[in-house]
């Protein structure tokens, strides 16, 4: 039986943050042990002291290059990092060493086949590296959050595909096949629950048969397969319901309550 939700089509974009198997840091030579005591891996170029210099870890880059090679991406031979400015308890210099216009792997694609056998090609817009950061500790006190800046400088690739992603299911198969690849290189062990892998999310709905994208929204930091697959379908019934109700979906980053099953807004675009 036809319902509203079927006169709309989803357009959604992944984009996955992998940890580097490295076994030190992005610009330092400290460790990147996952359980290792809070704050032990730590020094004065990750944790951003004036004065200090960072010096790219060479496996880094070959491991990025790996998975642009098995992404089908374009290998830029000339290659820069960017500062991303911003304030953020985690964030001990007040910005994130990055790339932005000169990603290292870009234009690529990946392939997936569906429940019915066809094939689908997603395109992957860019891979570039950048650096971590730390952690905010919640559960040790009603009053105050910790930081534990061991994440601070770890080594990570940021995946970017392309809009062509059109349903939780085609989403999940997508990270699926990056999960794959990424683990079959050897340079990221796949655990998703210890936050070696993590996906936002970018959604948007438009009717079918429109060129047009819709206002997209961003939901942050999805850390299952399962989440990733439910935050996606609550999102796009949320914004078909206010497309409905004759509003307008507000393009801001989103949170996902994996027990409510529901997506809120945490801050504006």
């Amino acid at each position: 039986m036809s319902t509203v939700y079927d006169k709309y089509e989803s357009v959604i974009g992944l984009e996955v943050h992998a940890q580097m198997k490295t076994n030190t840091k992005a610009f330092c030579r400290c460790s990147t042990n996952f359980h290792s005591s809070p704050n032990s891996n730590v020094c004065p170029v990750c944790l951003g002291y004036p004065g200090t210099l960072p010096v790219l870890n060479e496996e880094l880059v070959d491991y990025t290059i790996r998975m642009g090679l098995a992404t089908n991406c374009s290998i830029r031979e000339v290659s820069i990092f960017s500062r991303k400015n911003y304030f953020y308890p985690d964030l001990t210099k007040g910005y994130q060493i990055t790339q932005f216009d000169t990603p290292i792997c870009y234009d690529g694609s990946l392939d997936i086949q569906l429940k019915d056998g066809s094939k689908k090609r997603i395109g992957i817009t860019r891979i570039h590296m950048e650096e971590d950061a730390g952690k905010s500790l919640h559960d040790f006190s009603d009053n105050d959050t910790l930081i534990d800046f061991n994440r601070c400088g770890v080594p990570l690739i940021e995946i970017v595909s392309e809009p062509d992603i059109r349903s939780s299911e085609e989403a999940y198969l997508y990270l699926s096949k990056i999960r794959q690849r990424l683990v079959y290189l050897g340079i990221n062990d796949g655990n998703l629950e210890e936050g070696s892998m993590r996906c936002d999310a970018n959604i948007s709905v438009r009717l079918k048969g429109s060129d047009e994208f819709g206002t997209r929204t961003e939901v942050k930091n999805l850390n299952s397969f399962k989440n990733v697959s439910d935050a996606i379908e609550a999102e796009i019934k949320r914004q078909i319901d206010i497309i409905e109700e004759g509003e307008s979906v507000i393009y801001q980053t989103m949170t996902f309550n994996a027990k409510d099953k529901k997506t809120t807004a945490t801050r504006s675009k």
